[in-house]
């Protein structure tokens, strides 16, 4: 996620230079065919009426795209506050238990590699070794190789809770507490990978794209009257429609791993911070600091 204010303009340009170019040479084309060769074709009514339908269709495109990178935000807030909860009521309500810090310590570390599984696993990354320090070394062999390490995850510590119970660490409605919480956090997860797993429709963003450039190539024939100034505001004109477009494209699908993704790395490093400082570690890891202004 960008988060530096001090971004370079050449990001901007990096992921469109190409095809601001193409249309630049155009315009410039067209523009001396308008000027010099006396071709009479003015289509500055036209390009108006279509200027103005493609800027409506544009902003529900961005819109739309906006959505899917904020709910995935929110996604991730939920699970910071589920996780903090998971840690608060395993603590609390094991506190007068006699319950040996190994076995809450194993619980609480269980949910920090659930956190970092299920961020790698969004940006299709392994995470075997990511999770290593968190697992008993059995448990972390018996992972190895399966398909999706989040979900299990939430069911051994499903399992483990439901050991504190059968041994009288937790009272019924404390049990169904937590279990409230683990569901809470299968919600977040199942809502994560349904962003994940869900394109964006092809029609709405191909189309759309399409128009664009369409539009693009009409630009100096609506601008023609303008003389000398046809060239720079066509291009000026080309380009904020196209930069639109790729804002679009690149919150469009928020675990891509790119810079203006969900930071999922550094969220998982806050949540592992929180957790173990409640459990008393005294030997905390720092935070993730962006990058070049980019914190992922």
């Amino acid at each position: 996620m960008v988060i530096g204010v001090n971004i370079r303009a050449a990001k901007i340009f990096y992921r469109m230079w190409r095809g601001l170019l193409l249309h630049s040479l155009f315009v410039v084309v067209v523009n001396f065919g308008l000027n010099y060769l006396d071709i009479d074709l003015s289509l500055s009514g036209v390009i108006s009426m279509i200027g103005i339908v493609l800027s409506i269709l544009m902003g529900f495109r961005i819109s739309s795209a906006y959505d899917r990178w904020w709910e995935a935000r929110k996604i991730w807030g939920d699970v910071v506050n589920s996780s903090r909860s998971f840690a608060r009521q395993l603590i609390t309500f094991t506190d007068q238990s006699g319950l040996a810090r190994e076995h809450l310590e194993n619980i609480i570390y269980r949910q920090i590699a659930f956190v970092y599984a299920m961020g790698y696993s969004l940006r299709q990354q392994g995470c075997t070794d990511i999770i290593r320090p968190f697992l008993p070394q059995d448990e972390h062999h018996q992972l190895i190789g399966k398909q999706n390490l989040p979900n299990l995850l939430l069911l051994h510590n499903l399992f483990a809770v439901k050991l504190l119970e059968k041994d009288g660490q937790l009272t019924n409605f404390e049990m169904l507490k937590v279990e409230d919480t683990i569901s809470h956090l299968t919600a977040s997860l199942g809502a994560a990978e349904r962003i994940k797993n869900t394109p964006f429709p092809l029609p709405y963003s191909y189309f759309t794209s399409i128009l664009v450039h369409v539009f693009a190539l009409m630009v100096p024939f609506g601008m023609a009257e303008l003389a000398v100034l046809t060239v720079p505001v066509s291009i000026t004109v080309i380009f904020i429609f196209l930069a639109i477009e790729q804002i679009a494209i690149e919150i469009q699908d928020p675990f891509a791993n790119r810079e203006n993704d969900i930071p999922v790395n550094a969220i998982s490093k806050i949540i592992e911070i929180d957790l173990k400082e409640m459990l008393g570690d005294v030997i905390l890891p720092s935070k993730k600091q962006p990058k070049d202004g980019i914190l992922m």
